[in-house]
């Protein structure tokens, strides 16, 4: 005999409702049964994610863009590569500044001893006394006074322009761990605006250490500086 056609007679009048009654409770125990296999899943996904911050950095340059990443969340950035990241920042800003105040230039393109308050002490955030000469090497410094210097000299004085860093990024070249406590390879691309234009440089610098002859810096110091303009 057919279940529940067959019983639906005045003999078994509650046959129709108890197949119904079946069907409900077997319906109710599987969509229970999924609840609790979704909850599962739920709590297994949401332990074994990883989330991981992530920045897109976008040279003001017309390159591409490039995503600055970390494997794991949890990595802390050294104090040796934040201080490096400071000297080098300082630095460029001092190199492609040129100021409508004479006595301003002068001062950052001056040449002090090396035992001298400028380049031992921490004067302050608006020192400008020999910027650029206490925080390099001597290479780096002739190269400054000999070959970018004139051209700086004539732009203030000739032209009249005023330069101001605009924007800088900077990373090093190979990795983050290829930067030390003795120093690092960074690449830089840097923005400079002037009266009437916004000129993009590529460059790179080396960071040395030398504790006892740059003590203003916790002991680095531009080892190596190399610039090229792009437009």
């Amino acid at each position: 005999m057919k279940y529940p056609d067959d019983f639906n007679t005045p003999a078994f009048p509650a046959g129709r409702f108890v197949a119904v009654s079946r069907f409900m409770g077997t319906a109710v125990m599987c969509v229970f049964f999924l609840i609790i296999c979704v909850c599962g899943i739920i709590l297994w996904v949401k332990r074994t994610q990883d989330v991981t911050p992530f920045l897109i950095s976008i040279n003001p340059n017309g390159e591409r863009w490039t995503v600055v990443a970390h494997d794991n969340h949890k990595t802390t950035i050294p104090a040796y590569y934040v201080l490096q990241e400071s000297l080098l920042n300082k630095f460029v800003r001092n190199w492609f500044s040129v100021s409508s105040d004479a006595n301003e230039n002068n001062a950052r393109w001056a040449k002090c001893n090396r035992d001298s308050p400028a380049c031992t002490q921490d004067i302050g955030n608006d020192d400008i006394t020999c910027a650029i000469y206490c925080p390099s090497d001597d290479a780096v410094w002739d190269t400054f006074e000999h070959v970018v210097l004139p051209t700086l000299t004539q732009i203030a004085t000739v032209d009249g322009d005023v330069w101001a860093v605009k924007s800088l990024s900077m990373k090093p070249v190979d990795s983050v761990e290829s930067i030390t406590a003795n120093g690092g390879f960074w690449k830089l691309n840097i923005a400079v605006q002037t009266n009437t234009d916004t000129l993009y440089f590529t460059g790179f610098a080396r960071v040395g250490y030398d504790i006892q002859a740059y003590p203003k810096t916790m002991g680095y110091y531009v080892a190596e500086f190399y610039t090229y303009r792009m437009n």
